[in-house]
């Protein structure tokens, strides 16, 4: 089952029987099966019915609000039941050495699946990375022996820097321009990409990380802070580089998207709409790409390994495993 993506905005959806139907302008666009999908995007000017709402809440589907580049809000059916499970995951924030036993799990995932990435770019096109692949090399040493969250944090920051800063070579055939990475707002169109990419992976994994039983707002690398959804960001960390930054890499140098399919909003290039429904296509696509997952010994979806890495979390903070294990691209 896979997400179905309503970026087109002003629709109304109504229920009959176990399908969608979706109206603009009082005219029938398209009929959904719900049955078909696990999680519905959609814009935040359309509308859905509540008998639509409650037929979704029924199949445990989730249902996620956009407003442009950005995930303004979610409906999701009963809440996971597993109290005890809720509880270790709290015991288990609260306590120090395991809470920064599982965030430097994070952190060295992250920077072995970037550094793979780099190594990637740096066979398949010839260009010179070798100086960032080894100092992300010596971010994972450092971070194998840090003390505490703080420094480790600080040698996460330290090698995201100086992997931003080698991405303008990654792209250097495209249109775009990057010089740094900026987050709200977006200072140009391949920051408001990378936004976009990773608010999608963001509720991508909320909804794995819900359906395994765990509380998306209660993290390890990243702590607590209202609103927020701190164990996605954390489970986020191993997907990053893999997930999103090479898919825009892709799209910018591919001419998928260009600099003339964002427009300006309030100071901050946001998406067009028919640019928009492009990178939900493609980033779907990419959801679907099969890779090896070193652990469990089998090829799966990437949507796959992001239910079986939270369920992989849930054991270990449940102590059915010795350890959680992230995912790590080969």
């Amino acid at each position: 089952m896979g997400t179905f993506y309503l970026s087109e905005p002003y629709c109304f959806v109504r229920k009959e029987s176990e399908r969608l139907k979706i109206y603009k302008d009082r005219s029938l666009i398209r009929e959904v099966r719900v049955q078909e999908f696990s999680r519905f995007f959609i814009h935040e000017s359309s509308t859905l019915t509540t008998d639509a709402l409650m037929l979704l809440a029924e199949k445990g589907i989730d249902v996620v609000y956009f407003s442009g580049n950005r995930m303004v809000g979610r409906f999701i059916g009963p809440e996971n039941k597993n109290v005890r499970l809720r509880i270790a995951q709290v015991e288990a924030h609260l306590s120090r050495e395991k809470s920064f036993h599982i965030a430097r799990n994070l952190v060295l995932a992250k920077l072995k699946n970037t550094r793979t990435s780099l190594q990637r770019f740096a066979r398949r096109r010839e260009l010179d990375l070798d100086s960032v692949i080894l100092f992300i090399k010596q971010s994972m040493d450092h971070a194998s022996r840090a003390r505490d969250l703080e420094e480790l944090r600080g040698i996460e920051g330290m090698a995201a820097k100086r992997y931003f800063e080698a991405v303008p070579m990654l792209i250097r055939k495209s249109s775009f321009q990057f010089d740094g990475r900026s987050r709200r707002p977006a200072k140009n169109p391949f920051n408001a990409m990378l936004n976009y990419g990773y608010a999608l992976l963001r509720a991508e994994l909320t909804g794995a990380l819900q359906a395994a039983g765990l509380d998306p707002y209660i993290g390890y690398l990243h702590r607590e802070r209202y609103g927020r959804e701190s164990l996605s960001l954390d489970l986020m960390e191993e997907f990053r580089s893999v997930m999103v930054d090479n898919l825009v890499i892709k799209m910018a140098n591919q001419g998928v998207i260009k600099p003339k399919d964002f427009h300006d909003d309030m100071g901050e290039p946001r998406l067009k709409e028919h640019a928009r429904k492009r990178f939900l296509e493609e980033f779907d696509r990419r959801r679907k790409d099969e890779v090896f997952h070193q652990l469990l010994r089998r090829k799966m979806s990437y949507r796959e390994v992001f239910h079986k890495q939270a369920i992989l979390l849930a054991k270990f903070i449940k102590g059915e495993m010795d350890d959680y294990y992230p995912f790590l691209v080969k």
